[in-house]
């Protein structure tokens, strides 16, 4: 489905033009990717969301400059990240989902 009564951002239009004028590498290789985000293609919306991404990424650049607020942050962000662990999330899914057991190694 086309959207063409879509504004899209000058700055986002630019780093498209700027990726398919080779500047970040080989012009064909991106292609693919140029051709999934333009002309009505883009699924993930990047073209609406994209001067969004670019304020919040002017946040991080602001907050990484003060070292100890952006420890403090690292650190809160990691342990509020609750109970993630990749090999409890492969235990509950063997568990649950593919309904395995796991083998002990042999010592």
């Amino acid at each position: 489905e086309q959207r063409e009564y879509l504004q899209v951002d000058p700055q986002f239009q630019h780093a498209i033009n700027l990726i398919q004028s080779g500047h970040f590498g080989w012009a064909d290789y991106f292609q693919p990717l140029i051709d999934s985000i333009t002309g009505g293609r883009d699924y993930y919306l990047l073209a609406n969301d994209f001067a969004s991404y670019l304020q919040a990424q002017e946040r991080v650049d602001t907050e990484w400059k003060d070292k100890k607020k952006w420890l403090k942050k690292s650190i809160l962000s990691t342990a509020g990240s609750g109970k993630f662990s990749s090999d409890r999330t492969i235990k509950e899914y063997a568990e649950d989902i593919w309904n395995v057991k796991p083998i002990p190694p042999e010592i």
